[in-house]
């Protein structure tokens, strides 16, 4: 047998690995290749684990995955499309929110983390947009943001900068998206909303405003990006600004947490606007490409037939041969959407059989299972906040309104115009009739008291019974794929949870609970609850419950605003 040499054909043969696994493309493969592998140690121990990764991303093909594997696939895609392209920070910049999205980390190296690899500035851009906390939707619309460039657009600076006290007030609901994309992609309209709200913040630093106690110290970047960045929110669909008033009406005349703004506001535009450093990477790819790069990265790349050149803008760019881009990104799209691997070889194309290898140790990871009824709850037990809204059908009628703090130890119902606080911290039940001021404080007794935390403690009425223990025998948990979510940011799984309930004296009652959860948290967000008396054909559609999971800045703010002040605007 032939022992590893460094020097010997192994370098040379490892882009035919993937085509030696299928036994359609061995004949493809050069005849001094073919024969060196099967007679090479170190190439079949290479090949050997390369199939086992294939074989596993195969056996785990499951929508989920082929989910995030399109996602990532596209984001490569994107990336590789600067091969052998001068890679400045302004090309950089879009990446950066995207390289932050834990499911869509990047481990092979590409066109744009070359550059990020040798470009100080970017580096700290990106540290800066990873401290602010961001979720993944605004990871995104900032993304979208520092991809836009400022063209004409229907929106007159004038029409805009009418709009800027709405927009200062986190009044959104009275402007427009048009509006708030020209307020967010226009330069002297950014310059205005920001000398405007410093003039408000100014004022309410003299008047000594916003004082009453409110949890400013806990308001992160996160809660507030939306006011700051307001880039593809649509105000006309947004169906939870009610829920915010509390919070916007602190907000808006804090001088702390306006400072905040004015903090995050600068800290993003100071990335969009910064002028561009003097590295510029250029990253090639080929069968005989060496890996090159500056600054001591001798292994940053060790293992991958790339060349990462590094210049400046007064440097002629050499012309260099580069592999096909548009055979690569087809292949890697292939193979993503598809997940069958054996179809990708692709005879005589070395470059692309490498990515491929790369991209299948990329997807090397634990995929997601189902979602079961196990981890639902167990996915409740780490809620901190809660809000749902309780809908009668057909009409949809809410009947009920529930914010739930395990935080704050509270919970607070909305039944018509009765508003109730269970305070269990201090044992005080607190009931308003909206739009009075008058107030019913009592003791809760000892039986209410233990009532209440076990509500608080349970299911949140989220799930039909309290934990695991009470599910009945007969209860069926049934995927619904016809159901699932093409949206791929909801991520939805959805799912029939249905027993029988049946005595001896009564009909047979047959339940069933539709459930939208978020397969990536394992949380519900909707919830259809049907029922069926034995004489009936079919399930009736009974409530609609719709959950959220608001932050403790902002249930605190509810809660706070609804117990102390005046709950008529609720």
């Amino acid at each position: 047998m032939i022992a590893f040499d460094p020097d010997s054909l192994c370098r040379e043969a490892k882009v035919y690995y993937y085509d030696f696994l299928c036994d359609e493309s061995r004949k493809s493969i050069p005849q001094r290749f073919a024969e060196h592998i099967k007679q090479c140690t170190n190439c079949q121990g290479s090949i050997n684990k390369l199939a086992a990764v294939l074989s596993e991303a195969e056996e785990h093909s499951e929508p989920e995955q082929e989910e995030h594997s399109s996602a990532v696939a596209t984001m490569l895609k994107l990336h590789f499309a600067y091969i052998g392209e001068r890679v400045t920070c302004d090309t950089v910049k879009p990446f950066l929110p995207g390289l932050l999205h834990p499911a869509l980390e990047i481990r092979i190296p590409t066109p744009i983390t070359a550059h990020l690899d040798n470009c100080r500035e970017c580096t700290e851009d990106l540290e800066r947009i990873r401290e602010l906390g961001l979720n993944r939707e605004q990871l995104c619309r900032l993304s979208q943001l520092f991809a836009q460039k400022a063209t004409g657009d229907s929106v007159s600076c004038s029409q805009a900068q009418a709009s800027i006290l709405a927009v200062v007030s986190m009044a959104l609901h009275e402007t427009k998206k048009e509006v708030l994309k020209h307020v967010c992609t226009c330069r002297d309209c950014q310059e205005a909303l920001y000398q405007y709200r410093e003039t408000v913040r100014e004022q309410y630093l003299h008047e000594k405003s916003g004082e009453e106690e409110f949890p400013c110290n806990e308001v992160s970047a996160a809660d507030l990006f939306d006011y700051v960045i307001p880039y593809g929110l649509d105000p006309a669909r947004d169906e939870y600004t009610r829920f915010r008033t509390s919070f916007t009406s602190h907000v808006r005349r804090c001088p702390t947490c306006l400072a905040k703004i004015q903090h995050l506001h600068s800290t993003v535009y100071a990335i969009l606007e910064r002028a561009e450093s003097d590295v510029i990477t250029i990253y090639y790819l080929g069968e005989s490409a060496k890996t090159e790069v500056a600054g001591g990265y001798d292994d940053l790349y060790a293992g991958f037939p790339i060349r990462v050149e590094i210049t400046s803008r007064t440097e002629p760019v050499r012309a260099q041969p580069v592999a096909s881009i548009s055979s690569i990104v087809a292949a890697l799209k292939e193979k993503v959407s598809t997940m069958n691997f054996r179809l990708l070889a692709k005879a005589g194309f070395a470059a692309a059989a490498v990515i491929l290898v790369a991209f299948a140790l990329l997807l090397n990871v634990p995929t997601a299972k189902a979602v079961s009824i196990e981890s639902i709850y167990k996915a409740i037990e780490g809620v901190k906040n809660v809000y749902i809204s309780k809908l009668v059908a057909p009409k949809m009628v809410p009947v009920e309104e529930r914010w739930v703090s395990r935080t704050s130890n509270t919970w607070m119902t909305k039944t018509g115009r009765l508003l109730v606080l269970c305070d269990l911290g201090n044992q005080v039940l607190i009931e308003r009739e909206l739009g009075s001021n008058s107030v019913k404080t009592s003791s809760l007794s000892a039986d209410d008291l233990a009532t209440y935390r076990k509500k608080i403690a349970g299911s949140l009425g989220l799930l039909p019974f309290f934990d695991m223990s009470e599910v009945p025998d007969n209860a069926e948990w049934i995927p619904l794929t016809d159901h699932r979510s093409k949206d791929t940011a909801k991520a939805t799984e959805v799912y029939d949870f249905s027993w029988v309930v049946q005595d001896d004296t009564g009909p047979i009652v047959s339940n069933k609970w539709r459930v939208f959860v978020n397969s990536k948290t394992h949380l519900p967000y909707r919830i259809e609850i049907y029922r069926k008396i034995s004489h009936d054909n079919d399930y009736t559609l009974r409530n609609v419950i719709l959950a959220e999971y608001p932050s403790d800045v902002e249930i605190q703010a509810v809660i706070e605003k609804a117990s102390f002040q005046n709950v008529g605007t609720l």
